[in-house]
This record gives C-alpha cells, structure tokens and sequence, in this order.
C-alpha cells in the first residue's frame, strides 16, 4: 500500500508538463524514472503501453545508453538501470508491481504519477487506483477548451511524425480524429471530473486552470501546496509563459474551427451548468452554424 499518492490526470495538452516541471524536485515529492507510468489506465483498458515488451525495450535504452560509459557514469545512473530492471521484471503487471516502482522513496511524502491517459478513466478506473493508497490526491487540469483541442490535434500529428503536414492532411482527417474517443474523451471535462470524484471523493481532489498558472502562477502554486499539504514553493516569473511540449504554431482555420465548436458545444452546455467553465474561455456558440 503506497501511504500518499499524487495522481496527474490531464486533460492532454491542458498545462500537465509545465505542472510537472514546477514539481519535479520539490523536497516533498517523489518522481519515478519515467514520468507518466500509465498503470491505472492500462488496468482499464485505455492503452496498452505497458506490455511485457514496451516496458523490456524500455530498459534496453538505459542499458544501451550506459553500456559505453566509464564507471563513474555508470555509477551515476545505477539507480535508474535498477528501477528500470524492476519496471520489466515482470511479465505481468499488478499492485504489487505498481507499488513496487515507488520503493526508492524514502523520506518524501507523496509518491507522484503524471498521465494524461487517466483523465479517461471511469469511476471504476478511479476506484481502484484509490485502493492502493492509505491517501490519495488528485489534480485535474483544464484549459480553454478550442485552445485545448487545437492543440492536441497539433500534438498528435507531431507524435506520429507529421508535425508539418496538419493543415496539407485535410478537414477530413481533422473532423474523423475529433470523432476518435481517445481524442474527444479529453474533451469531456464534466464527465472525466464526476468519474474522478466519485472514484477517490471530491475532497481529494483539485481543479487547475491553465489560464489561471499562466496569468498568476505563484498564486496557483501555493493552492497546490495547500491542496497536497506540501511545503511551499516559489515558482520563476519567468515560467508565466514558458511552453513545454510545445507545437508549431499554427493558424486555426476558420472552417476548422466551425467544426470544432459543433463538436465541443455539448461540453460547453454541461461545464456551464456545472460551474466549471472559466471566465476567459472562448464561447463555443456560433451563430452560423
């Protein structure tokens, strides 16, 4: 059982990496080797990146990549080599396995998995990951949601290798993908925040804007810290507008954009009445369609 669990659910392309960047050495907070492990959304059946092979070639690289250092970079990387061991070590994959990768945490209080993956899981999917902790906390990040959208769509092109071809691939492409429900789940905001909720209990639970940590990220930092109940830490002015995992950037056609807030009006209605919408998000509404 992992005593204090800090979860990261997304929404994709929503401020999650620049979260993480803010907390990665926080004193309070353990990272393992890989930042988004995946677990609970592959017990759900959402993905299926942690087969018995991805997780093998996964330490085939960090063994590739130590295999031609001297000693002293190896010994500089032992304990990464060793987790990534432990990672593959088994063929089939449980609690017990998820459990065990937190195991180099010694002294700091939460043990931290980012996965933008689990923002799609169910209130089963919620459920069981708060059967692994004695206390788990969980943030769910969201953004404007035609921001939001346009730029996962960027994202997931540059993913596969087509980064300069978003626009030349056609509204065709761009009206299948937003039809995909590893693409449109992302966008519904109410129901991923119920499922979260009634998997791990609304007290456990923080909603973050990313126009709000781009606008006052010192401030939104220290709800995080009150939130987790972690020591307080200062966050650069710089990073207001700092981009991770950023994309090209490119203009949103406006037939594009037709379409897009056809597909999002839905969510829109239901994040209204529910009080999650943010002031200084776009309307979705078009008279023209």
């Amino acid at each position: 059982m992992i005593e204090n669990l800090f979860l990261s659910a997304g929404a994709m392309k929503a401020g999650t990496t620049w979260l993480y960047e803010r907390l990665k050495d926080h004193p309070d907070i353990f990272f393992t080797p890989e930042k988004e492990i995946h677990y609970f959304a592959n017990v759900a059946g959402i993905e299926r990146q942690l087969s018995y092979r991805n997780r093998l070639l996964k330490l085939k690289e960090v063994i590739e990549k130590c295999s031609g250092g001297n000693p002293k970079f190896i010994s500089k990387h032992v304990g990464e080599i060793s987790w990534y061991a432990k990672y593959a070590g088994k063929e089939k994959i449980d609690g017990s396995w998820y459990e065990s990768l937190f195991e180099g945490n010694s002294d700091k209080k939460y043990c931290a998995d980012f996965s933008n993956l689990y923002c799609q899981m169910d209130r089963k999917g919620w459920a069981h990951a708060k059967t692994l902790s004695n206390n788990i906390k969980v943030i769910y990040t969201l953004r404007d949601p035609l921001e939001r959208l346009w730029s996962h769509y960027k994202f997931h092109h540059k993913w596969v290798g087509k980064e300069d071809s978003v626009i030349d691939d056609g509204l065709g492409l761009f009206e299948e993908t937003l039809g995909k429900p590893w693409f449109y789940k992302n966008s519904s905001y109410l129901e991923n925040f119920n499922n979260i909720v009634d998997g791990v209990g609304k007290e456990n639970v923080m909603l973050l804007y990313f126009e709000d940590f781009r606008e006052n990220p010192q401030r939104e930092a220290d709800k995080i810290a009150e939130f987790l109940g972690i020591t307080k830490f200062a966050v650069p002015e710089k990073s207001r507008n700092e981009k991770t995992n950023a994309t090209k950037d490119i203009m949103f056609p406006d037939e594009w954009k037709k379409v897009a807030k056809l597909k999002l009006s839905c969510y829109a209605d239901e994040c209204k009445k529910a009080g999650l919408w943010h002031p200084n998000w776009q309307e979705v509404d078009d008279e023209e369609n």
